[in-house]
């Protein structure tokens, strides 16, 4: 018992220093012009959303229209960040060899990472068994694990070596060390799980996907849900952006982004998912659940 609670201290201890390394962090960008501009699409205008902790503001970019956190963090902090800061429970606490035994045994189910429901939504867009999956930000491979068990050949990527290294030698995945190592125009999917809402520029994330992706190929993404549809019903709404998710992805954006490709939107559950032939978007389910998905299809060399 008294293990447990030094151990709980420790951790309670942990998360205040982090906390407070971030808000000095914030106060010194603060007074850095360029950590004031979009990190997607590097406009400096923008209108704000809301103010946290008097330092931190969600803004919307007048360009692109992400919602991103102000003052941004430098770009090339991100792959330290995530290697020994970034803390997230299962996401990214690795589990030992008798737990992970008693992971894959059950397939992940009933755990806070079961992947049963994205892999029936993917299979509702049409991906069958056999289909190439590109699993973006795949973690320590809990996700991508799943993804092999229900028949997909899966490729993933993570920006943290530690959990990279775990993925391939203790569940004998195919994770990348650089992106760039994918092959173009193979995939039958680009497929991420609360991932872009960390990445500093999801502009270039869409980038890499157009790249990998053969034609029609489907790009399906699921993600807190920063949509006013959403804010209107949750009062915990702004709790979902700030250190850990500097971008807050919502409908506005991604319509954008993907403004010449047929897409479409839920919030999960996802019960049915049916594109347009044309550009166009489709709401699959009311947006006011807190995890958005949104699926977009190639079909040129543009989205």
């Amino acid at each position: 018992m008294a293990a447990f609670a030094g151990s709980w201290k420790m951790a309670k201890l942990a998360t205040i220093l982090r906390k407070a390394a971030y808000l000095r962090r914030s106060l010194v960008n603060s007074v850095r012009p360029e950590r004031r501009f979009c990190p997607n699409c590097g406009i400096g205008q923008s209108a704000l959303v809301e103010r946290k902790a008097v330092i931190t503001t969600l803004r919307r970019c007048s360009s692109c229209q992400l919602l991103f956190r102000s003052p941004t963090d430098d770009p090339s902090m991100n792959a330290a960040y995530y290697e020994a800061v970034y803390e997230q429970g299962f996401t990214s606490n690795v589990p030992n060899a008798a737990e992970l035994e008693g992971l894959e045994a059950s397939n992940f189910r009933e755990t806070d990472r079961d992947h049963a429901g994205y892999i029936q939504t993917l299979q509702a867009a049409g991906l069958s068994p056999g289909d190439r999956i590109f699993d973006y930000g795949c973690s320590w491979g809990y996700g991508s694990f799943q993804l092999a068990q229900a028949g997909f050949e899966v490729t993933g990527y993570e920006v943290a070596p530690s959990r990279r290294r775990y993925g391939r030698e203790q569940l004998g995945l195919r994770v990348l060390d650089n992106m760039d190592e994918a092959p173009t125009g193979q995939f039958d999917c680009f497929f991420s799980a609360h991932v872009l809402e960390h990445v500093p520029s999801p502009g270039d994330t869409f980038r890499y996907a157009m790249a990998m992706l053969r034609l029609r190929g489907l790009f399906v993404a699921f993600m807190p849900n920063g949509s006013d549809a959403c804010r209107s019903v949750h009062p915990n709404w702004s709790q979902l952006w700030g250190e850990v998710h500097p971008n807050f992805i919502d409908d506005r954006f991604l319509d954008k982004a993907f403004a010449l490709s047929p897409r479409a939107y839920g919030s999960s559950p996802v019960t049915s998912v049916r594109l347009p032939e044309g550009p166009g978007r489709i709401d699959l389910d009311d947006l006011t659940r807190p995890e958005l998905f949104f699926v977009a299809r190639k079909t040129g060399s543009a989205w």
